[in-house]
């Protein structure tokens, strides 16, 4: 999907006024003319002056260099306005990641990599994505709630399509975990996740992502220490429906049981839906049989009201 891209501060060129600090005036005034040109080979140029020009303040260096990380967004966008590929513009997000780290290049990275069925670092991407959206700083717009919505399932999806568990980033100042471990982006409420603690076929014991996926989990739960959490345990539609509800009712006590036997002392109610609550997924003709049963076969994590 590239619905982010709709999403750029097309005018933040225009509207950042340049420092009185000589060739920093100078620097500023040629990066914004470029941007508003789509003048990438000046940008490239004149660009890697950011960071090492002495006259300009350290404050000022991040919002310059967002408007040269802009201007080969809006390049990328102006060519999938005009009919090429999201994956033809992977050199151009980059270059503008080598600027500034924006939440839509990252988005639009992972599309690409979702695309091409590479979830692992698909998940890491949208989730940095996620990151960058909750930090005022580093996103001073806010996205609309349904473009987070979109951006956070798409982020679970392929940490559940995964080989391998996706840890969730953290922030290197605070150490606190973000992506899918936050449970609000900015105005939007993150109430339910499905978990990646998967199983062995047919069973309540963990697979060895299974395991990872429980372990950052209770650490999380630990570190938080929330009154309460629900677990939600689901199936895919195969096998008798009883059976499946009793599993999906097992697989959520055995990781409930998990949690407990790590430290969490908060309360923890378990149910088992088995089938009967298929996964809403965000596009499911990109998927295959196999994977939608694998989506479909989660565990839900419900955080309380007032997480």
């Amino acid at each position: 999907m590239v619905y982010f891209v709709r999403f750029l501060p097309l005018s933040i060129a225009i509207a950042l006024s340049p420092p009185s600090f000589g060739d920093c005036e100078s620097l500023s005034q040629t990066i914004q003319e470029a941007a508003r040109a789509g003048d990438l080979a000046t940008i490239a140029e004149q660009g890697t002056r950011i960071a090492t020009e002495p006259t300009c303040p350290d404050a000022y260096r991040p919002k310059l260099a967002r408007i040269a990380a802009y201007a080969y967004l809006r390049t990328a966008n102006t060519r999938l306005e005009a009919g090429a590929s999201l994956s033809q513009q992977e050199d151009l997000l980059n270059q503008s990641l080598g600027f500034a780290r924006t939440w839509q290049a990252l988005a639009m990275l992972g599309d690409i990599e979702h695309a091409q069925k590479a979830y692992e670092q698909s998940s890491l991407y949208y989730q940095q994505a996620l990151s960058l959206i909750n930090d005022p700083v580093a996103t001073e717009a806010e996205p609309p709630a349904a473009v987070i919505a979109k951006l956070h399932q798409k982020a679970s999806e392929a940490r559940m399509l995964a080989d391998r568990y996706v840890a969730t980033p953290v922030n290197h100042r605070s150490g606190a975990a973000e992506g899918l471990a936050l449970t609000s982006v900015r105005s939007f409420s993150v109430k339910r996740v499905p978990l990646p603690v998967t199983f062995e076929s047919g069973s309540d014991h963990f697979t060895p992502k299974g395991s990872d996926a429980a372990e950052e989990l209770a650490t999380l739960l630990l570190e938080r220490a929330p009154a309460s959490i629900s677990i939600i345990g689901h199936t895919d539609e195969r096998g008798p429906a009883t059976h499946n509800q009793q599993l999906s009712q097992r697989r959520a006590e055995a990781l409930a049981d998990f949690l407990r036997s790590r430290g969490y002392r908060g309360q923890i109610h378990t149910k088992g839906e088995g089938e009967s609550q298929p996964a809403i997924l965000s596009d499911p003709s990109l998927y295959s049989q196999e994977e939608i049963w694998q989506l479909n076969r989660r565990v839900e994590l419900i955080w309380p009201e007032n997480s």
